[in-house]
């Protein structure tokens, strides 16, 4: 583990190599199972080299030839398969969705890593704040996933998330805007929902002459056509209400994504809180502050008021059409990528992509389907197929071996037993929350205006 095994103000040279062992220069991972994140059926008894940071070879154990010298790992019974990616976070930190915890930010990039999350998007943040979370990250100083930003919400004149947000009230101001962040090497652009129509196509007008795309949240109307005929690359999130064919049949000829976040949908309609079990699982129980779990207990616990069973209620719909409009895309043909909103209450960072694939499952796709869309999916979301998101020979070996057999069982994914990023296989057990070492930070400071 890194910052938060420090003291505040200590030298953070010392983060990378805290939290991931020394990397070997050939590894072959022999007898197991792959799922090579394309949705295809998986192969088993197969072998898979890793030299330095890439896929040197993928095949079945009798014709990959092991090299000399290179450490030989037994994963007999177990499943490799890509790195997982969450495209929908928000690393602000805190378990509600609402107050954040920016000084604790090592200790919600050692959940997601300790959960087999080796790529995230955030879709959502102060600049300089996740500017340079990426930026360290990237030039490996900072034990992280590999961070895709957004950067700001580009919001109306009114923005529901002040501190997140870029406030636009005219046309002329999507130039500057762009510019800065084009300069600030954002990933994509990220429109919000008060945004009309007029202003977010010239959102994309200015980002697309700049080369960049605009991803959106435009709240009740995702999934509509007024949104999709204004050039948007994804939705941010499913549509709430269910989708005509007509829509679904622009938004694969327009090349739309959309990133579901069921598990947030889940959150909202409260669905998840009737069995506060799942909190004893090892993907938040081993990561989450106890502070935060003491916290998201009593929330789950506490019984709700008039207003918040209604908005339980609706959100209950909302996510049976959401799950509905994901199978419905998937079958048409749409990009569907995988992402969560966390951290929202039961949404938490890590464990919240396991629940969003379970979802995608219980919505219709196959286990390899789902997890097609956290792997391969998330890469050509972000025109990175090429480098990422599969098991095969010249991609980043970022990679996750799990007990069990997702393909049948999706809960099996859960199951971590390595997670390997760049070829360098993770010390686990620095990942896990130590209370003796962390300095103890709480979220604090409502992001959302006042309703």
């Amino acid at each position: 583990m890194a910052f938060p095994r420090v003291a505040v103000g200590s030298v953070v040279g010392i983060l990378l190599c805290a939290s991931v062992a020394t990397a070997q220069p050939i590894t072959a991972l022999v007898h197991g199972r792959v799922i090579d994140g394309t949705g295809g059926t998986p192969l088993a008894d197969a072998t898979v080299v890793l030299r330095a940071d890439r896929i040197e070879a993928v095949g079945a154990f009798s014709s990959v030839q092991i090299p000399a010298g290179a450490r030989v790992i037994d994963v007999a019974g177990k499943t490799i398969m890509p790195g997982l990616a969450d495209m929908h976070v928000h690393l602000t930190g805190g378990w509600d969705g609402e107050r954040a915890d920016m000084l604790g930010y090592q200790r919600y990039l050692n959940a997601l890593l300790y959960a087999g999350v080796t790529t995230v998007l955030d879709t959502g943040d102060v600049l300089p704040f996740i500017q340079q979370i990426k930026q360290e990250a990237a030039a490996g100083r900072l034990a992280s996933p590999t961070i895709k930003m957004a950067g700001p919400l580009i919001d109306g004149p009114d923005p529901i998330w002040p501190p997140l947000s870029f406030s636009v009230s005219a046309a002329s101001q999507m130039p500057g805007i762009v510019k800065l962040l084009k300069e600030s090497q954002v990933d994509v652009i990220k429109g919000y929902g008060g945004l009309s129509e007029p202003l977010l196509a010239a959102l994309v007008r200015s980002a697309k002459a700049d080369g960049l795309r605009v991803f959106v949240d435009a709240g009740g109307r995702n999934g509509t056509t007024v949104v999709a005929e204004t050039g948007i690359a994804a939705f941010a999130h499913l549509g709430r209400q269910p989708l005509t064919e007509e829509t679904i049949a622009l938004q694969k000829n327009r090349s739309i994504a959309n990133i579901t976040t069921l598990a947030v949908f889940e959150s909202f309609a409260r669905l998840r809180f009737a069995d506060v079990g799942f909190m004893t699982n090892p993907l938040i129980a081993d990561v989450m502050p106890p502070t935060f779990q003491s916290q998201v207990r009593d929330f789950m616990t506490h019984r709700p008021t008039d207003a918040e069973a209604q908005q339980a209620a609706t959100y209950t719909q909302r996510l049976a059409a959401a799950k509905a409009n994901a199978k419905r895309l998937f079958d048409a043909g749409v990009l569907v990528v995988a992402g969560t909103d966390s951290p929202y209450p039961g949404v938490y960072y890590g464990e919240g992509l396991h629940r969003e694939l379970e979802l995608l499952v219980d919505a219709g796709l196959t286990p390899t389907q789902a997890i097609a869309s956290a792997t391969r999916n998330a890469a050509r979301l972000m025109n990175e197929e090429g480098e990422w998101g599969s098991v095969a020979p010249g991609l980043r070996a970022d990679l996750v071996v799990v007990a069990g057999d997702p393909s049948r069982t999706i809960r099996d994914s859960r199951r971590i037993d390595m997670v390997f990023q760049r070829g360098r296989l993770i010390d686990r057990k620095t990942l896990q929350f130590d209370r003796t070492l962390d300095s103890g930070f709480e979220a604090t400071g409502r992001q959302a205006s006042a309703p």
